[in-house]
């Protein structure tokens, strides 16, 4: 539980939480994972209360206003939402559904796409991101002032 706590610690500290999340065979990987599962606990970041019964579950986060930015890198293309292989992209959202669970629903994102064709369109991937990234730190900056 200490590894878990000092986790927990650090995301309380925390007002933006950067993650760098590849996509590997469809999801993040597992020691990605495994911090979600120690961040995720119970009176440490959401309530839970059997005498509710049709809310039993209350995120203790979402008061903090705290923002997430998940940043990926991804070996296909076409993984954003709308896209042929939206459905198969199970980083962003399990992310987003762990975070959400725990109150932290604002979230920025940027994915670079390509890396295993390594041409032309991984470096537009590439500078897209880059362009991207600038943009969620203007608006991070933006929000905190």
């Amino acid at each position: 539980m200490a590894e878990s706590d000092q986790l927990i610690d650090e995301l309380l500290e925390a007002d933006v939480i950067v993650a760098g999340v590849p996509m590997y065979n469809f999801g993040p990987p597992a020691p990605f994972k495994a911090y979600i599962d120690n961040i995720v606990r119970v009176d440490k970041t959401f309530g839970f209360d059997r005498q509710r019964p049709n809310e039993p579950y209350w995120p203790l986060l979402a008061e903090q206003h705290k923002r997430l930015v998940i940043l990926s890198a991804r070996g296909d293309y076409g993984y954003n939402q709308g896209e042929r292989m939206a459905a198969s992209n199970h980083v962003e959202p399990s992310i987003c559904t762990a975070f959400a669970y725990i109150g932290i629903s604002h979230v920025f994102g940027s994915a670079i796409e390509y890396d295993e064709f390594v041409d032309h369109r991984l470096t537009h991937s590439i500078q897209q991101a880059e362009q991207a990234v600038g943009q969620i730190a203007r608006d991070l900056s933006l929000l905190n002032s």
